[in-house]
């Protein structure tokens, strides 16, 4: 096959009159590239890719920084080597774009389990007419957020629900005592479906965001695998993935109380409590940022000097992918934000264009490499 015209294919990729496959690889260009390709001059380089960026629809809602600088360049002269490579490896290529198509931002879903064992599914599809358990009704809200309401004949009875959130959801549920809670991705809230007359107890793995109905005579308890938090009435976030190596509970509003063992420290709004997998000890920061915390409930994913490790745990919960790493990859932090409803490419494109690292798709899977 000859060389191909790239200046064509990027006039035609201007006008409108590229193919589909044509235009879906020039805009993915950062996926793969082989800098010993072309011979073409910085300039030009330079002036192909303002081109492509020129064309990309809408405003871009991310921004990412590596530390300590970006290296442009690296990026910059990719998007020509990705033209030769579309034609030297079409077929291969397009059964890429296909794999990457199917990998989209999670939605709102989940899976209710009652207190007899029964499973509802939770998505933009299905319907709840209603269900009573002891004396509580439970509906979906015509925004699609589930409801609890307790009857004035509710009496004490020990039956619990679970709401479980896979990769790739997130769902809102209000509580029988109208407590609001969001559910990240890969979570499960376990909570009794009528609360006692001296506390109100739920359980949590995973990630989730309380915003707490006062009732100073019932204290409101999460309780997670590293943590207890007992609170009255506030707005808090708990993080407490198995996977991850700390377990965080970050207060907005209020007051909470954190336990570890012997371990006790009572929290003042913007900070957070901190405790390791493999430590006994609650650790205080202060002075978090507390948008970075719920940056997941308000459609983004924003990142404090955080390394890639952490970064693509929230990516591969949210996108529901498996990630594999290739090479030294530690001692490399980030930060920035990046909206959650970006096609997954955009995400790998943002992190991609600090020059330090890139990534691979194959299926459902991303290949991270230095």
């Amino acid at each position: 096959m000859d060389k191909p015209d790239i200046k064509d294919l990027l006039d035609r990729y201007k006008s409108g009159s590229c193919t589909a496959e044509e235009r879906s690889l020039v805009e993915s260009w950062y996926l793969t590239w082989d800098t010993g390709s072309f011979d073409l001059s910085e300039q030009e380089l330079l002036a192909d890719l303002a081109l492509v960026k020129s064309e990309l629809p809408g405003k871009r809602r991310h921004r990412l920084f590596y530390y300590p600088a970006v290296a442009a360049v690296a990026g910059l002269i990719t998007l020509s080597i990705a033209v030769y490579w579309f034609a030297y490896n079409q077929s291969t290529d397009k059964k890429q774009v296909a794999s990457i198509n199917l990998i989209v931002p999670g939605s709102s879903k989940a899976t209710l389990t009652l207190a007899d064992g029964s499973t509802v599914v939770l998505d933009s599809g299905s319907t709840l007419d209603g269900i009573n358990q002891f004396g509580v009704t439970i509906s979906k809200s015509a925004n699609g957020k589930l409801v609890y309401r307790s009857g004035k004949t509710v009496t004490t009875v020990d039956a619990y629900n679970t709401l479980s959130t896979p990769k790739g959801g997130q769902y809102e549920i209000t509580l029988p005592d109208g407590t609001k809670v969001w559910l990240n991705a890969a979570s499960k809230l376990r909570f009794p479906v009528i609360f006692t007359a001296n506390e109100r107890r739920v359980e949590l793995i995973g990630e989730a965001y309380f915003e707490v109905v006062k009732d100073r005579n019932r204290p409101f308890k999460v309780k997670s695998d590293q943590q207890e938090i007992t609170v009255l009435g506030t707005h808090f976030n708990v993080n407490a993935y198995g996977d991850e190596v700390f377990t965080k509970t970050t207060l907005l509003e209020g007051s909470v109380r954190v336990n570890k063992g012997t371990s006790r420290v009572l929290l003042m709004p913007g900070q957070q409590a901190v405790s390791e997998v493999s430590s006994s000890a609650l650790t205080v920061r202060k002075d978090v940022d507390l948008s970075e915390s719920i940056a997941w409930k308000n459609g983004l994913f924003v990142f404090e000097q955080e390394d890639v490790f952490s970064i693509m745990n929230k990516i591969s919960r949210w996108y529901d992918i498996e990630v594999v790493y290739h090479g030294n990859l530690k001692g490399k932090k980030y930060s920035g934000n990046i909206s959650k409803f970006e096609d997954v490419t955009e995400v790998l494109k943002t992190m991609q264009l600090t020059g330090t690292i890139q990534f691979k798709v194959e299926g459902r899977r991303i290949i991270v490499m230095p």
